[in-house]
């Protein structure tokens, strides 16, 4: 088995071998990085992570727990979770595009699969993509 002798190429959590490109995140990912979770942590739920880089990933995932699993599964957001999550957490990027259909060309973007749906991961594609063009905003313009 090539993966066996490979532990770059071994599967990740998900069962997909890793690529070259993703196994230095993979590997963070499934090491001791992430802190074990107290007996009462969960989504909406602070955990005592320390630096703003912590508090940061601990928000986004928090925002997406508030958000998700009102219409189905409790991992993934429908069509009007994205929406009220756009409509709260990120207004100021929904009122700049200027486009009634904004919500369902997001979600057409973001929904790899092609589930109708948004999982976590498709949601932190959203927030790194606004995140590097807002970076590159600021970066233009100092």
């Amino acid at each position: 088995d090539p993966a066996a002798q490979d532990p770059q190429r071994a599967p990740t959590h998900r069962g997909e071998p890793r690529s070259p490109h993703t196994a230095p995140l993979a590997t963070l990912a499934d090491s001791s990085v992430c802190p074990e979770p107290a007996p009462t942590s969960g989504p909406g739920v602070s955990c005592e992570m320390g630096s703003e880089l912590e508090t940061a990933m601990e928000t986004l995932i928090n925002v997406f727990h508030a958000h998700s699993g009102k219409e189905g599964d409790k991992y993934k957001l429908s069509k009007k979770e994205l929406k009220e999550l756009l409509q709260t957490e990120l207004s100021g990027f929904l009122d700049a595009q200027k486009d009634a259909d904004a919500v369902d060309k997001v979600m057409k973007e973001l929904d790899e699969n092609g589930d109708g749906e948004v999982d976590f991961q498709e949601y932190v594609v959203l927030v790194a993509a606004l995140t590097v063009a807002c970076n590159n905003f600021f970066w233009e313009n100092s």
